[in-house]
């Protein structure tokens, strides 16, 4: 395959809401244990909408002319020296989270937090282009057959399965807090890995409670609802035994935690901004509850989760990929994802 020298990519080039532009960039060649990968999908992630609006975070972490986008796959096109567990022509997706692979964290195999790590599509050049590179190692292979579009999403679903298996699944019943892409595919993964019972809850976004009944949530709830009085109620009175905070909302978190059952699990992958949450001490004292915070995915376990249950079609990605547009229409795509009426939105090349 010809790789052409030049590409236009979408590139954050100024410090404001927004502040996009698609310009020229020279395709990058891959260093030692480096692929070059051609791009088939890149989906649109929160992670994206904060870089979009400019907040304090992306200020912080994202460099001004940064090609964004870690949501990804594509085809390996070109390898770099020392690199032997690829050929040109493998289909991959991306795992974003660059590790060092020899710090303490990373030796005891949480490479997803590890001490000198970075991000893709964040620190370095991502995938909202023709034409990216990345460590051999989190090129994954991906499942024969699969459709570019599923095969971009593994991010977030990774997501979603790392933070649900933080507690108890199979014949457990979990909650849901925020319904989101993430939130979507965590309803959709705790189903297929055997939950007893699923409760979504969202504020008002109708489109995406809808959808979350459509993947698999028992019972949906709402900004009409007393979300903890709902949830003991479902529960003969004990409270969920796993409980799963997405959505960023304090308000969600003191839900979460005031209705899991005693010694129950508390798993949180939220952003929380700039409003501290008030959380409810006493009761994740007295309760005996087990609260982990989540980051990203298990290197590589809950790849091999993702796999199985994807060969299996356990998961209804054509459900929650409910746009599919040009990468031409980046900026669409943006607007579409921040304004809730949609799940997960893929960007084709």
């Amino acid at each position: 395959m010809s790789v052409p020298q030049t590409m236009m990519a979408w590139t954050k080039t100024e410090a404001r809401e927004g502040g996009f532009e698609q310009i020229e960039h020279p395709v990058p060649k891959p260093a030692f244990g480096e692929v070059l990968i051609k791009t088939l999908s890149t989906s649109i992630c929160g992670t994206d909408l904060h870089i979009w609006k400019w907040d304090d975070w992306s200020e912080e972490n994202v460099p001004l002319g940064t090609i964004t986008g870690h949501e990804s796959c594509g085809e390996v096109v070109a390898l770099g020296e020392g690199v032997t567990t690829h050929s040109i022509g493998d289909m991959v997706a991306i795992e974003c989270h660059l590790a060092c692979w020899s710090c303490p964290r990373c030796d005891e195999g949480n490479a997803h937090v590890c001490e000198n790590g970075s991000i893709f599509g964040v620190h370095t050049n991502g995938a909202f282009a023709p034409y990216f590179t990345i460590q051999a190692v989190n090129a994954r292979h991906v499942p024969a057959g699969l459709d570019s579009g599923h095969a971009s999403i593994q991010d977030p679903l990774g997501n979603a399965i790392h933070t649900i298996t933080g507690g108890p699944i199979e014949g457990a019943t979990v909650a849901i807090h925020g319904l989101g892409p993430i939130g979507l595919f965590a309803v959709n993964a705790a189903k297929a890995l055997g939950a007893k019972m699923v409760i979504g809850i969202d504020w008002d976004n109708t489109y995406r409670m809808e959808l979350a009944s459509k993947v698999g949530a028992d019972l949906v709830l709402g900004k009409g609802d007393d979300i903890a009085s709902r949830i003991f109620e479902a529960t003969e009175g004990r409270g969920v035994d796993n409980s799963c905070e997405f959505s960023g909302s304090p308000v969600a978190l003191s839900n979460c935690i005031r209705s899991t059952r005693l010694g129950g699990y508390v798993n949180v992958l939220s952003v929380y901004g700039q409003q501290e949450p008030n959380v409810p001490m006493n009761e994740l004292v007295f309760r005996y509850l087990h609260l982990k915070g989540i980051n990203g995915r298990k290197m590589w376990s809950t790849w091999d989760t993702m796999h199985e249950l994807l060969e299996k079609g356990a998961i209804d990605v054509d459900a929650i990929l409910t746009h599919r547009l040009p990468v031409s229409r980046f900026i669409e795509g943006i607007q579409l994802s921040s304004s809730g009426e949609c799940g997960k939105v893929v960007l084709d090349f």
